[in-house]
């Protein structure tokens, strides 16, 4: 599922369409910036389009400089509101949200192809639950501004980590947790599907190996097994790896 390659995480970008619980799968890049001595952004997606001939990319905020390096370029968008100002946007006036959206996004559009617009990240994974309720009325007005400002092919979604589930073993068993079952997780997918977004998942299964590796085989986390399988009692699906395990159970 992940390699790390030249400061850039190459990842297979999964959402799923909540209407039609359909699953997209294609290669994109996670674009962090944490590091030293990272490639400029003009180099960083040269590498995505000629090594990695990636169709997508995500990147953790709205970076100015990565926006326009990405100008003129088939390459689909992912920006992000930074985390710290979601309180902020879900609890003020429209005007706040207007104001993030004519700043970071409408001056990039058209050329840039910014598809997905998401408000966070894996906020429902934060030991801080005061942001928990404030995330889709902040997705509301985030898409709110994009709709009276002119971008409504913009889609709002949200990252969620694999932990948003309570149960995913075996995947027939997949639930929400409780404490954000109700409270944000139905407004939410209310919201995603009365919009035509997407429920945006981070997948790892590095995670759930590292946590218990005697009884999860590496191969089978890696997606290279040839003679493993696991078929869940209650589906009779047969799994030959732990990666479907996972999703199926979202």
């Amino acid at each position: 599922m992940v390699l790390v390659v030249a400061h850039l995480l190459l990842a297979s970008v999964m959402f799923f369409s909540i209407g039609s619980a359909e699953m997209s799968s294609k290669v994109g890049v996670c674009y962090g910036q944490l590091g030293n001595n990272l490639p400029s952004p003009q180099e960083s997606v040269e590498l995505m389009i000629k090594s990695l001939k990636a169709t997508r990319v995500k990147i953790y905020d709205a970076n100015p400089k990565i926006l326009k390096a990405l100008k003129n370029i088939d390459i689909q968008v992912s920006i992000m509101v930074p985390n710290e100002i979601i309180n902020n946007i879900s609890l003020s006036s429209q005007t706040l949200s207007d104001q993030w959206v004519r700043t970071n996004v409408l001056p990039y559009l058209p050329g840039t192809k910014i598809r997905y617009l998401l408000v966070g990240n894996e906020i429902l994974s934060l030991p801080d639950k005061s942001i928990w309720p404030n995330l889709v009325p902040a997705m509301r007005k985030i898409r709110k501004s994009l709709k009276t400002l002119g971008a409504r092919k913009i889609k709002v979604g949200t990252p969620s980590a694999m932990d948003v589930l309570q149960s995913s073993f075996p995947p027939s068993n997949g639930t929400f947790r409780s404490d954000i079952s109700e409270s944000v997780m139905r407004p939410m997918l209310h919201f995603l599907n009365r919009t035509k977004s997407f429920f945006f998942v981070d997948a790892y299964t590095f995670f759930p190996w590292s946590s218990d590796p005697k009884n999860i085989h590496l191969d089978y986390a890696l997606l290279e097994s040839t003679n493993i399988t696991y078929t869940d009692p209650v589906t009779k699906l047969t799994y030959t790896n732990l990666f479907d395990q996972m999703l199926d159970a979202v």
